[in-house]
């Protein structure tokens, strides 16, 4: 892991300007020589938008009426975690978590969620970077210090992507009065620091 430019981006996502922190991401990567990582550059999931629609909305509808049977609490905000992507190359997902609280930035709150998705959703869109993944831990290749410096900034970028994928849903979501979109989503994934919070 790059920590230095985690930090870095980690900044930028905090201010809500992910396009900074892609151009800083993409900016790094392309001074790297050449490697199967550097067609990330570019590439986006907002062709998830619809399908991430969906999924947040019948969340959002089954937990609602969870926390009405509840009585002594009320949804407060939702969390969403990718799984850890980079060693489980086979599929990419998400799964939400719903709060009755919105605890301090340390974040360590987000692992006491009352409710989560049943089922995850899988994102379509970077099977190309799948493949590469999977390519470099089959055959070895993080010893090579270019290949082990552009996995380290790809999967930063993958994570802004998916944040950036959230920013987009939820500004659609805002756009036609969907309920949802008034909580508070905090979006990354497994085992990384760089939290993203809409709302």
């Amino acid at each position: 892991m790059n920590f230095d430019l985690e930090d870095k981006l980690n900044e930028f996502v905090k201010r809500n300007d992910l396009e900074s922190a892609i151009k800083i991401a993409e900016s790094e990567l392309s001074k790297i020589p050449q490697t199967d990582f550097h067609q990330l550059i570019g590439m986006n999931l907002l062709n998830m938008e619809t399908q991430l629609n969906k999924f947040i909305s019948k969340f959002h509808s089954i937990t609602r009426v969870k926390y009405a049977l509840n009585f002594t609490k009320k949804l407060k905000s939702l969390y969403c975690e990718m799984n850890g992507f980079t060693i489980n190359y086979d599929r990419w997902f998400i799964d939400l978590f719903s709060f009755s609280e919105i605890g301090q930035e340390d974040y360590e709150w987000l692992a006491d969620f009352e409710y989560h998705t049943q089922n995850d959703l899988t994102l379509e869109g970077f099977e190309k970077i799948q493949k590469v993944y999977e390519d470099v831990y089959k055959n070895k290749k993080l010893a090579v210090p270019e290949i082990e410096q552009a996995y380290e900034i790809a999967e930063l970028l993958v994570i802004l992507r998916l944040q950036e994928l959230f920013r987009e849903t939820y500004k659609n979501a805002q756009a036609n009065g969907l309920k949802w979109s008034k909580y508070p989503m905090f979006v990354t994934a497994h085992d990384y620091e760089m939290i993203y919070r809409i709302n």
